[in-house]
């Protein structure tokens, strides 16, 4: 199997606080991967270590098979295409901001207007290259920064929040762009987001940050606290989490939020069950995800056609069930 990433005792530190420590990440060619947790995680931090923006202060990455060196940031870069999160487009029409970067390699003329033109058909934009880039809502400044990227041809693309400023059309024809990309070209793909369904909806493999470190679980239901009982408790200090074997050490519990069931108040539970309310409800793709706030503040997600009581409503008693195969520690 060929690699576009393989990372070894990665570390990067602002100062004395450390941002992101990872032992161990191979990104195979062609994958579409999504990077998911909350702000301040390290998802953004990894992903210019991977646009080699910046440099790895501690550990290896091999970009295709090539060892990274600083010496050779540069020749890398030109090889990769990052979007950010909130790009920065030129004083100057969407043409001349996505023809610039054609310009600096040696493209100009028809040959840079006719790329600019398709790339633009590409992200759904025909027609926009006469428009005034920075007179552009924050979705289409988006596709835009897309297309810039494109352009260019590069053999990995890095998305840092792609969908932010996007309406639900935008979002819908990035990720077909990015799922045509890949299919039709084999384009590894590496995209950060807090928006779990989302990820689900384009990746291949959903990897989560915690505190600048992998884990093998979400982080949308994370709690510290410390094991009880012989190891057979998890007590976060609010609710106690009866583990489905007993544990030697942990710091954290994760539980995730596909696997949690909601039963009216009143029903017998499996596993760990937890009384609370309602307390928001938001539509995400084909979920519903509700928050229940039960000791603790528990994410759920469930499927529109649902698993859990219906139709569900702010306020209402309900019973937070926990399955064992659901709770991950570390």
């Amino acid at each position: 199997m060929t690699f576009t990433y393989h990372i070894e005792n990665l570390a990067y530190s602002y100062g004395p606080c450390p941002v992101i420590t990872v032992d161990s990440l191979a990104v195979p060619e062609g994958e579409v991967l999504a990077l998911v947790g909350p702000n301040g995680s390290g998802k953004t931090t990894l992903l210019h270590l991977l646009a080699f923006v910046e440099s790895a202060q501690q550990g290896n990455i091999k970009f295709c098979g090539q060892q990274v060196t600083s010496e050779g940031l540069v020749a890398f870069r030109r090889r990769v295409g990052l979007l950010l999160q909130n790009p920065y487009l030129f004083h100057a029409s969407v043409q001349e901001n996505i023809t610039w970067g054609l310009g600096l390699r040696g493209i100009r003329g028809k040959r840079a207007v006719d790329a600019a033109v398709a790339a633009l058909d590409l992200v759904g934009l025909h027609g926009f290259g006469n428009r005034y880039a920075r007179s552009l809502s924050g979705g289409e400044a988006q596709r835009v920064a897309l297309a810039r990227a494109l352009v260019l041809e590069p053999e990995v693309l890095l998305l840092d929040e792609p969908w932010n400023h996007m309406d639900r059309e935008s979002i819908h024809r990035t990720q077909e762009v990015l799922r045509e990309l890949n299919r039709t070209q084999g384009r590894t793909v590496i995209l950060t987001t807090h928006n779990l369904v989302g990820a689900q909806n384009l990746a291949h493999r959903i990897v989560h940050l915690h505190q600048g470190r992998l884990i093998a679980a979400t982080p949308d239901n994370l709690f510290r606290g410390q094991l009880k009982n012989r190891g057979q408790l998890f007590d976060t200090g609010r609710i106690e989490i009866v583990l489905p074997r007993p544990a030697g050490q942990a710091t954290f519990v994760a539980i995730d939020p596909e696997k949690i069931l909601l039963t009216a108040q009143d029903t017998p539970g499996h596993g760990n069950a937890f009384q609370g309310r309602i307390v928001a409800l938001a539509q995400e793709e084909s979920h519903i995800r509700v928050t229940v706030q039960a000791g603790e503040s528990f994410q759920i997600l469930l499927q529109n056609s649902g698993n859990g009581p219906a139709p569900l409503r702010l306020g209402q008693q309900v019973a937070v069930n926990v399955p064992p195969d659901a709770v991950v520690l570390f």
